[in-house]
């Protein structure tokens, strides 16, 4: 019954729109869900192939998404192009960039030469977003006033020890104290980094390839925050693991690509220092994410992806010995899964 409700809204909306969809079943099609609660179809319509996006019902939602959308176009990023929206309906008809996600081209790419060259193009993508969006962000009215400064940092962590290990792993914490001091002290030094436009879920999923090109979707938590967040989000996303060689040469690409095309040259091991830092932080928030979803919001799929997620942690952890009881968290956590049985 929910199909249909949202069949016959969206098909009203297209009609205002000025779009019908062909007959068939197959004209409206519902991809696949993220772990976001927005909704995507693909219509089928007399004018060609379209998105339409049912948002969630806080409203703020939506304006954000608008918001961020125009404010990206604007500064010539590769994101889809909206055709229409409807604010009662909370519905957005926008651009089909299609099927070829970055994920699903690692998946077929047949040798690591291929998977180098996607990493490549999109690593300029990266770049030219954050240079290209960074200095207008004043401008936009839903990013004037975002920050991903130390709350928002600690507001990550803490959804990793509850969501994750206490959720997911049934860890019973001990050290409530150290662990606080430590995770305080990363929060801490992330924070004082240089702020620049940062999409916050800049991995694989959200990366597409549209005729050769790069496109990014799924902006609407934009904020302004650290260049290495993204970069991490990306080099170390557990839907699609790198070797630590890989990894290098990649973030090595990244930082000639900033001094070659954007003038900016920051200190090569400083920057990686820090890059490492930012991909423990986002692992943590994964994970996090990935219990809370397998869990709570009935996405069992998003479990096949935490060992990937531990084993991440524990090899960034490996570079900093100053948080121990994290090490120590995440040890008995890999120990815990290696006696669950594989969610696949």
């Amino acid at each position: 019954m929910q199909a249909e409700e949202h069949k016959r809204r969206i098909k009203n909306f297209l009609r205002h729109a000025g779009f019908t969809l062909r007959p068939g079943d197959d004209a409206f099609i519902l991809l696949a869900r993220g772990g976001s609660d927005r909704a995507f179809y693909r219509a089928l319509t007399d004018r060609g192939s379209f998105v339409v996006m049912t948002a969630p019902a806080f409203r703020y939602e939506l304006r954000a998404f608008l918001d961020v959308a125009a404010y990206l176009q604007g500064c010539g990023t590769a994101v889809p192009a909206l055709i229409a929206h409807d604010h009662d309906g909370q519905l957005v008809l926008m651009e089909d960039v299609g099927d070829e996600s970055l994920y699903c081209l690692l998946q077929q790419a047949g040798g690591r030469g291929r998977v180098m060259e996607l990493y490549r193009q999109v690593l300029c993508s990266l770049a030219e977003l954050q240079m290209q969006a960074t200095p207008r962000m004043r401008t936009c009215h839903y990013l004037k006033n975002r920050s991903f400064g130390y709350e928002a940092l600690r507001w990550e962590t803490d959804y990793f020890t509850e969501c994750f290990l206490r959720g997911y792993c049934g860890i019973e914490i001990k050290q409530e104290s150290k662990i606080d001091d430590e995770l305080h002290r990363l929060a801490d030094v992330i924070a004082a980094e240089p702020r620049y436009f940062m999409h916050r879920d800049f991995q694989s999923k959200n990366i597409h390839f549209k005729d050769g090109r790069v496109r990014i979707i799924d902006f609407a938590t934009a904020t302004c925050g650290l260049l290495q967040y993204d970069l991490a989000s990306l080099l170390k996303d557990a839907y699609a693991p790198l070797q630590p060689d890989e990894r290098q040469e990649l973030l090595g690409f990244y930082l000639q690509e900033l001094a070659g095309r954007w003038g900016l040259a920051p200190d090569p091991a400083a920057f990686t220092a820090m890059f490492h830092r930012a991909g423990l932080q986002r692992t943590m928030q994964a994970l996090g994410a990935f219990a809370f979803l397998s869990m709570r919001k009935g996405k069992p799929e998003f479990a096949r992806y935490i060992p990937a997620g531990v084993a991440a942690l524990q090899e960034a952890l490996a570079l900093f010995p100053e948080y121990p009881v994290l090490g120590a968290l995440a040890a008995q956590a890999a120990a815990g899964l290696q006696n669950t049985p594989d969610p696949r």
